[in-house]
């Protein structure tokens, strides 16, 4: 599979169903967000209290690692890959 150019990627980044996953993926890191100052991420111990923070921490970083994608990080992840 070949590495998209500069301009490809950008198209990408600016179609609608990006832009539209985009959005979801916000919304799903604000509810993260609401849930987790709420406490719903305590668990009866410490210990499932921390593994349940680091699950959802994962996540997060997951969702942001799309929404904040550029070029630059796109090419050195296609390159590490190989």
């Amino acid at each position: 599979m070949r590495m998209l150019t500069e301009d490809e990627f950008n198209e990408w980044k600016l179609h609608p169903m990006t832009q539209e996953l985009l959005r979801i993926l916000e919304a799903k890191r604000d509810l993260l967000r609401r849930q987790w100052e709420g406490g719903s991420y305590e668990d009866w111990t410490q210990d499932g209290t921390a593994l349940v923070n680091m699950g959802n921490i994962g996540l997060c970083r997951g969702y942001s690692f799309v929404q904040d994608l550029d070029y630059e990080t796109y090419v050195s992840e296609i390159e590490d890959a190989k």
